[in-house]
């Protein structure tokens, strides 16, 4: 029996972790047998520095989205809504809103939740707990299990780890790795939203106190900027001190430049603080390279990063910490080689996207 899925989410543009992989599951959904797909776009912000924000634009697109909503409910009749809710702020009281015109004309709804459900205030928590009651849920990992304990049962809970796509060869990864090999400077990359929660002072200091050292290496950072004044907070750490031939700042890179760049990469960092932070497919991404990584032991990183085997999982989440780390990899380019490959390996068998849609393809079925 074909199953109808009417799946509401954020897709790019703007290009951020929950969007990217939305758009693969959309994309899964679309090529099954077994299923007809439907989909709404939640999200009306142009790019990245629009995230959060609100104007009139975006409260245009919210009646907009919830016109739509009601013609779909209506005229393609789903038997099952897929949503991947904002889980806090402006955006866990629209997709409420939402939600609650769903519940009205009493379909199920399967939530995949990609960020940590923590509510500040008492309202979030009223409001998480209206959303989520009665419904089913899937989390990142079992870490996660305990962030919607306190609204379902745990046998409505479903755990899916993410996944991407591999776009990397064997052949391909042969000559990254060939030259890495023969490069002389450990190349260090950041790469994801120019949030500070998302680690890039940490880096920054991290790499002052390498240069302190006296240690060779080169740190690029990518991602696109939330605000001008981060922007210009970056720039002045660096000339402050005086890493301007240490820091590199490439922007925003999409496709085959953010691949090339990965591929000449020797070491990835991703020092997260970020309050509603679960997973971070970036990390897959340097995995899938067959990059070492070094992340903080938040959320389900501890579970996705073999500790000493494929990068090492920050405890403290120091400049100083990440520094002694990164200084052992430079002084050892065949222990991050090493790292790397299990890193691989661990990616292909845990993490790759075939894989990941034989499980979400099987809940759904069983919904």
């Amino acid at each position: 029996m074909v199953k109808k899925i009417l799946f509401l989410g954020t897709f790019p543009p703007p290009h951020y972790g929950a969007s990217i992989l939305n758009g693969k599951i959309l994309e899964i959904l679309k090529v099954s047998k077994n299923i007809v797909v439907k989909s709404i776009k939640l999200n009306y912000s142009k790019d990245m520095a629009d995230v959060g924000k609100i104007n009139l634009h975006k409260i245009g697109g919210i009646f907009k989205v919830r016109a739509e909503i009601l013609r779909s409910i209506k005229s393609f009749k789903p038997d099952l809504i897929y949503f991947a809710p904002a889980t806090a702020g402006r955006g866990l009281k629209r997709d409420n809103f939402f939600v609650q015109i769903i519940k009205q004309a009493k379909i199920p709804i399967l939530f995949h939740v990609h960020s940590r459900v923590k509510p500040r205030k008492l309202g979030e928590r009223r409001l998480l707990k209206k959303m989520f009651k009665d419904e089913k849920a899937i989390v990142l990992g079992t870490e996660l299990i305990k962030d919607l304990s306190w609204i379902l049962p745990q046998r409505n809970i479903f755990i899916i780890p993410n996944a991407i796509q591999n776009i990397v060869s064997e052949n391909n990864l042969k000559k990254e790795l060939l030259a890495r090999k023969k490069e002389i400077n450990t190349k260090i990359l950041f790469l994801s939203n120019m949030d500070e929660t998302k680690g890039w002072l940490k880096l920054l200091q991290s790499c002052d106190i390498l240069n302190r050292r006296g240690i060779n290496f080169e740190c690029r950072f990518v991602g696109a900027w939330p605000s001008r004044d981060e922007e210009e907070r970056f720039s002045r750490y660096v000339l402050k001190n005086r890493l301007s031939s240490k820091i590199k700042y490439l922007g925003k890179q999409v496709g085959v430049s953010k691949e090339a760049i990965f591929a000449s990469s020797d070491i990835f960092v991703f020092p997260t603080e970020y309050p509603l932070e679960t997973f971070g497919l970036v990390i897959l991404e340097a995995m899938m390279h067959g990059l070492p990584v070094i992340a903080n032991g938040i959320a389900t990183i501890p579970s996705t990063i073999i500790h000493e085997k494929t990068g090492f999982v920050l405890k403290k989440n120091s400049p100083t910490e990440l520094a002694d780390y990164l200084e052992e990899l430079i002084h050892n380019p065949p222990k991050g080689l090493k790292m790397g490959a299990e890193g691989r390996k661990r990616f292909l068998r845990e993490f790759e996207i075939e894989r990941y849609g034989g499980k979400l393809l099987n809940l759904i079925s069983n919904i």
